[in-house]
């Protein structure tokens, strides 16, 4: 699943920006703006947990600079890998829907661009629901942690890349890669 979760936040904005080209940007900057059109900043992510003292391994650690942190175990590798393939599927169809549905309202056509996103919806829906289903089924506590913080992410994301936090999906991979051994 290595960087999947920041593919799919660069993705989804990219395909914004690329639906967006033609449109004026807003003369009322929202927050977050950084005053080019079709960019936002990102939010500062939550602060992580765990102390450079522990090296890292408190459950839901950030590897600091310098340390590694030691793969899940118990039966992480069954649940990495169901959960990556979960992931990319859900990630996928994701992407693919938001893409079509930028198209659609870019071509006026309000009822494939509500098509579109219902779609992009439900596959949102399914990666939470795939991932808090393996978060369940891991019996190393940190991997069942992170797992439940992407759930909990992802869930929060609708089709909109607006509620996409990118630097929040990305510490969430880093986490994921480390405690998955990629």
């Amino acid at each position: 699943m290595r960087r999947l979760l920041a593919a799919a936040a660069l993705a989804a904005a990219l395909l914004v920006s690329a639906g967006c080209s033609g449109d004026e940007p807003s003369a009322t900057p929202t927050p977050g703006d950084t005053g080019t059109p079709g960019t936002a900043a990102a939010t500062p992510s939550v602060a992580p947990t765990g102390t450079p003292s522990d090296g890292g391994s408190a459950p839901g650690a950030v590897p600091t600079p310098g340390t590694s942190v030691a793969p899940a175990g118990g039966n992480a590798r069954e649940v990495c890998e169901t959960a990556s393939k979960s992931a990319a599927d859900s990630a996928d169809t994701y992407i693919t829907q938001l893409g079509a549905m930028l198209q659609a309202e870019a071509a006026g056509d309000t009822a494939g661009a509500n098509t579109a996103r219902t779609k992009a919806e439900a596959a949102l829906k399914s990666w939470s629901a795939a991932m808090r289903e393996q978060a369940g089924r891991a019996t190393d506590a940190r991997l069942k942690a992170v797992l439940g913080e992407i759930a909990t992410e992802v869930g929060s994301m609708k089709a909109d890349v607006a509620s996409v936090d990118g630097m929040k999906l990305d510490e969430l991979q880093q986490r994921l890669d480390a405690l998955c051994g990629n």
